[in-house]
């Protein structure tokens, strides 16, 4: 019985042992060509899993330990970690190249670096490498990619081939398996868990269809791949990060598209998707140059494919624009996605397999063509940051000043943007008054534009409104100053020469403290700080009293008379349940974690406006909230509302699924937040209960479709939905192939917006003027109100600042209401027309958002007669 077992043992292991290089070479045959030779040392990907690429998806800490077998078993690959997720993933990159190469790596990153140095000579394409970034899975729902970085990786340091020892010899291969671990793995752990034996390739089948939020976004459901410019999230700070250690002279962003779709690789359309400050040669010569060796590659494995349609290259917020402005060439890859293992399309089936060798063979193809191209890749990085001094110098701003000394914290994270983006920046000199504003020494910084990153300044500053064309795949308007609300003005002469101070090398520390001590009356905090709302909900969490103050004042500190506007806190230290010195000790705490400056004051009168005894300063209630999330809910609009309030203000909310709703209580809420989306699912019930909720003071705060939904199911009394006649209904006759494009130019799509804003109103306290800038992307209209005090902003005549918007929708937008506010019995509902948490970068709207959580509960407005 004993042999019996080891000869049925011995035969099974006899067994598996032949057929694993019978399933080996299948996969070799499929994925490779013929005449691909490897080094046995390396191990398969199919050897090391256990599995065939495109049977089953990688998850991605095995993807990780793949890469870093590659770099322990051969000398021409290494493994780093560049940061990790808000899951704890690490994000790693694996560096290919010769082991010659390897050995002088940091030399050769540091040489390539001098591009940046216009007094350096270009790079030697004879002796000196191309940098090759290829990045995958950056929404990790578009999963073929991360497997084909598995067999790229392999290909480039197992393959013997001539032509790959040239690739490695003459580049440095950059390869990021995943930009985005955390929803890769999400996808992953789907697609793995509804795979069937046999798969099914029915589009209807649960394999196909992931659940709400899928896997596209990151933990905090950001889209990473719009994230590359406003950079606010950790992995794209990471990515960022190392993208300006190396510079790449190309880089391809990986992707997928719908599965009727085949392949798609740039250029884009001519002229009317072109970056107007990116030079025209990079679009009109590089993009086809490359082209040439990627379709060569595709039409070698017989592969559709298309170019020059639906992508633009805009707006450099995505992996294959930023580069575009940083002189390198990023290049989209999209292929028509299986979202499973198989599934059905207009074309016959597309199968996991088929997605992955199509981004493998473009894959390689790039390296061809960044080393066949090397000398006009050099030549025209070069290029770029001398001409960009050049063109610099022909513009009529010569630098550009920020800085609020009211908002540190803004004015600082503005800073770290820059620095982020490697610019240069200096600490302003002396006080400067310009264009009508105060820059103060010390809370101040001057930009100048004649340097090597004149055109990262430019796309970070500058409002576009002149496009060549109207149809666009994402935002017109990327300019990213707007979006934080701090003061800045342009010099147009060399006298900012004068303001000049020392280069800003680090981040300031921001430091915040109680200006006056301890107090045995009350401490002041003003509301114009970013983060004044953290540091009010600090002290709230801690069940401390707090006041908020309705209407401005000034008062006597250790500092002199010091002005307190709109939304001021009042922290009375009497009626507290602590002792004086354990509020002391709490005030101490917040100004010292979030950098503000409380005022300890020793009387409520004041030199002038209300005394701190008023009326008018009443106390804020902690904001307990719940957010609507679920099928039909923006899962963008959903991440960023999370994402403010979680990291931000340091607030715990509650995620309320939309299909629970109809059971769960909301009297544990003051606060009910609905974002862009679809909510015609609940039913009559729901609706109610939400209107009861409301008349029995509870606060609901919209956007977007949301507002449009609570106003056709009157859970607001008045008629605030502004509907237009849609005027392509007017009997007119077009050409076929052109309703894409004009559906397309009816669109909203980004654009920076002017609005009148009311100071005093809570939703808008601590704004710095009445000009508010919004970002719009919807097609969502408000009316103003017919009560007179309700209507927190409205667009002006002319509201266009930045990016485009037809002139029918411009009269659409022009004095409709951009906020406006509805008492419903005890409770208010505050509809946003557009979303006030933009991408996490746009603070000029996100601080009404947190205005309206904070206080939108003690809105009270009068009927009017």
């Amino acid at each position: 019985m004993t042999y019996a077992n080891d000869y049925t043992k011995l035969g099974i292991l006899l067994a598996a042992v032949l057929l694993l290089p019978t399933s080996t070479f299948a996969q070799q045959d499929y994925y490779f060509k013929d005449d691909a030779t490897f080094d046995e040392a390396i191990p398969t990907p199919q050897e090391f899993f256990g599995y065939d690429i495109g049977s089953h998806y990688t998850r991605h800490d095995r993807i990780v330990d793949y890469f870093e077998k590659l770099a322990e078993v051969s000398d021409k690959a290494s493994f780093q970690v560049i940061g990790e997720t808000y899951e704890h993933r690490p994000q790693v990159v694996l560096t290919v190249t010769s082991a010659e190469n390897h050995a002088n790596l940091e030399q050769i990153r540091k040489k390539h670096a001098t591009v940046l140095d216009p007094s350096v000579p270009a790079l030697d394409p004879d002796t000196d490498p191309a940098v090759v970034a290829l990045d995958y899975s950056v929404h990790g729902d578009e999963t073929s990619s991360g497997e084909a970085a598995l067999l790229t990786a392999y290909y480039l340091v197992a393959e013997q081939g001539t032509e790959t020892q040239t690739f490695l010899d003459e580049a440095v291969i950059l390869i990021d398996p995943a930009q985005n671990p955390d929803g890769r793995d999400r996808a992953a752990s789907w697609h793995n868990g509804y795979k069937s034996f046999p798969p099914v390739a029915d589009p209807a089948d649960r394999e196909h269809e992931q659940a709400w939020p899928e896997g596209r976004t990151n933990h905090f459901w950001h889209d990473l791949n719009r994230d590359w410019f406003a950079v606010t999230q950790k992995e794209s700070e990471h990515r960022l990060d190392f993208y300006h250690k190396w510079y790449p002279n190309v880089q391809i962003d990986f992707h997928e598209m719908g599965t009727n779709s085949t392949y798609y690789l740039e250029p884009t359309k001519p002229v009317r998707t072109w970056n107007p400050i990116v030079p025209d040669y990079h679009y009109e010569v590089l993009n086809p140059l490359l082209a040439q060796y990627q379709t060569e590659a595709l039409d070698e494995i017989g592969s559709l494919y298309w170019t020059k349609e639906v992508f633009d290259n805009i707006s450099p917020i995505y992996g294959s624009t930023y580069p575009d402005i940083q002189g390198g060439v990023g290049i989209t890859f999209e292929v028509g996605s299986s979202r499973g293992l198989v599934q059905e399309s207009t074309s016959g089936e597309v199968t996991f397999r088929s997605t992955i060798r199509k981004h493998l063979v473009t894959g390689i193809a790039t390296v061809r063509a960044a080393v066949g191209e090397k000398e006009t890749l050099f030549e025209y990085q070069k290029d770029f940051y001398t001409s960009a001094i050049e063109e610099a110098g022909q513009q009529p701003v010569r630098a550009y000043v920020f800085g609020d000394a009211n908002d540190r914290t803004l004015t600082n994270k503005f800073l770290d943007l820059l620095q982020t983006h490697r610019l240069d920046i200096h600490q302003l000199s002396q006080n400067l008054e310009l264009d009508g504003k105060q820059f103060q020494r010390g809370n101040a910084y001057v930009v100048p534009t004649e340097q090597v990153g004149y055109r990262t300044i430019h796309d970070i500053f500058e409002p576009n409104t002149n496009f060549p064309d109207s149809v666009f795949y994402d935002i017109t308007a990327w300019s990213l100053v707007q979006g934080y609300g701090i003061k800045y003005a342009e010099f147009e002469s060399s006298d900012y020469r004068e303001y000049l101070g020392e280069t800003v090398s680090k981040q300031p520390e921001q430091t915040g403290s109680v200006v006056g001590g301890s107090s045995d009356y009350a401490y002041l905090l003003s509301w114009d700080d970013y983060n004044a709302p953290p540091a009010l909900y600090h002290l709230l969490d801690q069940d401390v009293l707090a006041k908020v103050a309705f209407k401005p004042f000034t008062s006597a500190t250790s500092r002199g008379q010091k002005e307190f506007g709109y939304g001021s806190i009042v922290v009375p230290v009497n009626g507290q349940d602590i002792s004086r010195a354990a509020l002391f000790t709490k005030i101490k705490e917040a100004a010292s974690s979030f950098g503000v400056n409380f005022y300890a004051v020793d009387t409520g009168m004041t030199p002038s406006g209300i005394d701190l005894g008023s009326g008018n300063i009443q106390p804020v209630k902690k904001p307990e909230a719940a957010l609507i999330i679920g099928e039909g809910v923006s899962e963008y609009e959903a991440g960023e509302a999370w994402f403010l309030l979680n990291k931000h203000l340091q607030m715990g909310v509650t995620r309320l699924a939309k299909t629970t709703l109809r059971e769960t209580s909301l009297d544990r809420y003051n606060n009910l937040i609905m974002v862009d989306g679809n909510y015609s699912d609940l039913d009559s019930s729901t609706v109610a209960k939400i209107r009861r909720w409301i008349n029995d003071g509870g606060n609901l705060i919209t956007d977007e479709g949301a507002s449009e939904w609570v106003i056709e199911q009157d859970i607001v009394t008045d008629d605030l939905l502004k509907t237009y006649e849609d005027s392509t209904r007017k009997t007119v006759r077009y050409n076929y192939e052109e309703q894409s494009d004009r559906y397309l130019a009816n669109t909203i799509p980004g654009v920076i917006l002017e609005a009148d804003i009311d100071p005093s109103n809570p939703i808008a306290f601590g704004v710095p003027s009445r000009s508010q800038l919004f970002l719009k992307d919807s097609n969502t209209f408000l009316k103003p109100s017919e009560n007179p005090y309700s209507t927190v902003a409205r667009y002006t005549d002319e509201p266009l600042i930045g990016g485009y918007a037809n002139d029918e929708n411009i009269d659409k937008i022009s004095n409709t209401a951009a906020i406006v506010t509805s008492s419903e019995g005890r409770g208010n509902v505050i509809l946003f027309a557009d979303n006030p948490n933009f991408r996490s970068y746009w603070h000029t709207t996100s601080r009404l958002f947190l205005n309206a959580l904070l206080f939108g509960q003690h809105l009270e407005t009068y009927d009017v007669y």
